[in-house]
């Protein structure tokens, strides 16, 4: 073949191809763009080589609202098509394009709903820590270097009894005293005496006795001056300390010697 000729047949080969081309355009599927894209109305169709054919929303499609909260990142693809289908913490699958629209405003969103009333539940209240009760028997005194009951001071035992029955979670110490008189060691075991005295009479009216502590302090902590037989008649006592609650109870009055 002549030089001539080779050169008419490379011309024909490329306009031919050309017309090929251009015959694919208008039978493959490529042309103007789809009306629901969101292109120009009037555009001259898609730039060469890219494919339009999928890209058309359903009518539904088009309905979709995305919840406000609803955020891309939250999301994970779940097919890569056009356009993407995304699926998102709210249990349904979204386009990309829906994702997209909702953060341009194209379409206004729904109110979010009122949060809940926030329901506050006030503390059960409690009660306060009381100081160490004490029944101080008052009332209960001893006559010198004695330590029996007189029968003037039965009715403040018999009230003590009853407090202590209305109390039988309480343990009680009985502490015995005495007046200035007289040795250490001998008002030591008075005060002592005197103590056991008042347990007794009180497991007899129906105080367990395991719950009594008797003690004897002798002559110390003294509650009237010693310079008087008044104030002395008031060191010969019996106090009643509970060791567990809260008020206290004065139980008779200052007696005679």
């Amino acid at each position: 073949m002549k030089l001539g000729g080779v050169r008419r047949f490379g011309v024909g080969l490329v306009a031919g191809a050309a017309l090929a081309i251009a015959t694919g355009c208008s039978t493959a599927g490529w042309g103007p763009a789809p009306a629901n894209t969101g292109a120009p109305s009037g555009a001259h169709g898609a730039p060469p080589m890219v494919m339009t054919t999928g890209m058309r929303l359903h009518e539904k499609e088009g309905e979709v609202m995305v919840p406000p909260w609803v955020r891309v990142q939250d999301c994970s693809i779940v097919a890569i098509s056009t356009p993407d289908r995304w699926a998102c913490p709210d249990g349904k699958v979204y386009t990309s394009f829906d994702l997209a629209r909702a953060r341009t405003g194209e379409y206004v969103l729904p109110p979010l709903p009122p949060p809940a009333p926030i329901v506050v539940t006030p503390l059960p209240e409690v009660a306060a820590a009381s100081s160490t009760e004490k029944i101080i028997l008052r009332g209960v005194h001893f006559d010198f270097n004695k330590a029996d009951i007189r029968p003037q001071d039965a009715a403040v035992l018999d009230e003590a009894a009853g407090t202590l029955k209305s109390h039988p979670d309480v343990a009680v110490n009985v502490n015995g005293y005495c007046d200035s008189i007289g040795g250490v060691r001998y008002n030591l075991g008075l005060s002592q005496r005197r103590a056991d005295a008042v347990v007794h009479y009180l497991a007899d009216h129906g105080v367990a006795e395991g719950r009594l502590s008797p003690h004897g302090y002798g002559k110390t902590d003294f509650i009237a001056s010693n310079s008087t037989d008044e104030g002395r008649a008031q060191n010969r006592r019996v106090e009643m300390v509970p060791n567990s609650t809260g008020k206290v109870f004065i139980m008779g009055t200052p007696g005679s010697r």
